[in-house]
This record gives structure tokens, C-alpha cells and sequence, in this order.
């Protein structure tokens, strides 16, 4: 699973060129080229960005976070769902959300149609696993539902909002324990939180988690799920978290940095009104 969906999906790779969207005068979403330059792409403010067999599906923020489909060549959109979708995800040719009104974990075709809700609960976020069964986060636990509905299961008492899966664990921010990193065991149930570590914004690139701690500046640490220990690779504050082959995105103060996932120095991206050396 993409862990830069859970992350708002606001850096997307698309071929050569990286599609990055403005999170800080909401210019709109932009390709940066080689990481040297860059061009408007659309106004659009894409979040989470899906890659489908007929282009990128996204929640536009200027538009009420409608969820529309972009075709790359034509730089055009189409309509998908006339209604305000968070953390869209496509699998299988469908596309799962939370619809805003609500909080409800809803479903349907990837062109839109047959939609229908998996839950009536109010969800925070939701976590698609490989047994076609689908993890949500509620004011009442973590609950696991059938990925075709039915009846759901509290699966934890623990508060969060999103989660992501690293192997055979769910790491989320513990909100009853000021956020702190903790594993779900999906095998046994138990869960063991990381010392040291109050979870902002977290990632994987399937065997280590990268997050942001709360408890020292929001600076980047590296996790490994299997011992439940992490070290820091930088010191920068950092957000939203996303992974591209062997570098990390992140934001800080609104602007976008990347960052080898060995630690080190970040470069700050070539962003709207200004170069990659601006202040």
C-alpha cells in the first residue's frame, strides 16, 4: 500500500517528473522537473493522488474536495464523485474514502458509480489490508470490516486517526497516550508503544517507519517495527511524510524539502516565486 496516501498524497511521481502540490500560497499543483525546476500543472490543490489505469485521482481542495480524475496529457479533469472525499484509495478498480459529511467509510467503481457505505460509524481514517478486509479508526476503537461490508469488530480500544501497515503491524499515534507511537500486532492483538516517540506524520517503505516526533520538534526519525526502536536521521521539523525510491519528501513551514532515507542534509525543492536556493 502507498503510505504517501496517508500522508495527503501531495507528492506524486509521474514518470520522470514529480507532481508536488503547493501547500503554502495555494497556487496550485506543480511538476517539478529534475529537481532543477518546475511548471504550473493545474490551480487544482490535489490531494491525495492516486495513480489509475486512467489517470490520477485526486481530491481537489478548490473545489470542495470533490474527487476528480486528471489525464496527464490533456492536463483535463473529470467529475468521479460530486461530494467531499478525504484519503481516497484505489485497489482492485475501487476506489475506498471517508465521505467528509459524515466521517462514513464508503465504496464505489472507479468511475464513480455504484457507491455505497461499508460503515455508519464515524471514521478518522482506514487501512485496506491483504485479506480484503478493511481496518477504520473511530471515537470507539479500531474496527476491522469486510472490505464488501457487513458487520464490523472492534479490533483495539485505542483512539487514532490515520494508520499504516509495516509487515505484519499497524502503527498508529496513540491519542489517549499523547500520541505516542504505538505497534498493533495483527497476528495476536497486542500492541507496544515506541519509546520516545510521539508520532506527527508516519511512513514506511515496508520495513522501517519514518515519522515525525512531537516529543523533540517534529524532527525525522527511523523506526524498526520488528525490535521497537527508532534513531533520528534529521533534525529538520518536518511534515507530511512521503516516500519516492530512495529519498523522503517532507514539508517544512510549507515548503518542501527532500531527504535521503539514510539521513543527512535536506535540499529544499524549486517551489513557486522563488529557486531552490531562496530563502
Amino acid at each position: 500500500m502507498n503510505g504517501n496516501l496517508y500522508n495527503g498524497g501531495l507528492v506524486h511521481r509521474d514518470g520522470d517528473q514529480l507532481l508536488v502540490t503547493d501547500i503554502k500560497t495555494y497556487s496550485g499543483t506543480y511538476l517539478i522537473h529534475n529537481g532543477t525546476g518546475f511548471d504550473l500543472f493545474t490551480d487544482s490543490l490535489m490531494w491525495f493522488m492516486n495513480e489509475g489505469e486512467s489517470g490520477i485521482l485526486y481530491s481537489d481542495q478548490r473545489r470542495g474536495n470533490r474527487l476528480y480524475r486528471s489525464v496527464s496529457a490533456a492536463r483535463g479533469d473529470v467529475l468521479v464523485l460530486d461530494k467531499p472525499c478525504a484519503q481516497p484509495v484505489v485497489r482492485g478498480g475501487l476506489i475506498y474514502y471517508l465521505d467528509e459529511r459524515d466521517g462514513s467509510l464508503c465504496c464505489c467503481s472507479e468511475d464513480g458509480r455504484h457507491d455505497r457505505r461499508l460503515s455508519e460509524d464515524r471514521a478518522g481514517g482506514f487501512l485496506l489490508l491483504d485479506d480484503e478486509s478493511v481496518l477504520y479508526s473511530t471515537p470507539l476503537g479500531i474496527k476491522r470490516v469486510l472490505a464488501g461490508g457487513g458487520r464490523a469488530e472492534t479490533v483495539s480500544p485505542a483512539v487514532t486517526g490515520r494508520m499504516i501497515q509495516a509487515g505484519r503491524k499497524v502503527a498508529y499515534a496513540d491519542r489517549e497516550r499523547e500520541f505516542a507511537l504505538t505497534l498493533l500486532d495483527l497476528d495476536s492483538g497486542e500492541t507496544s508503544a515506541v519509546g520516545g516517540i510521539a508520532a506527527a506524520s508516519i511512513n514506511t517503505d515496508g520495513r522501517y517507519l519514518y515519522c515525525a516526533n512531537r516529543r523533540n520538534r517534529s524532527s525525522l526519525y527511523r523506526v524498526d517495527p520488528a525490535a521497537g526502536t527508532g534513531i533520528r536521521i534529521s533534525g529538520d521539523s518536518a511534515d507530511y511524510l512521503h516516500l519516492d525510491g530512495d529519498d523522503i519528501y517532507f514539508s517544512s513551514g510549507r515548503e518542501w524539502y527532500r531527504l535521503p532515507l539514510t539521513g543527512g542534509e535536506a535540499e529544499k525543492l524549486p517551489a513557486p516565486g522563488g529557486d531552490a536556493d531562496a530563502d
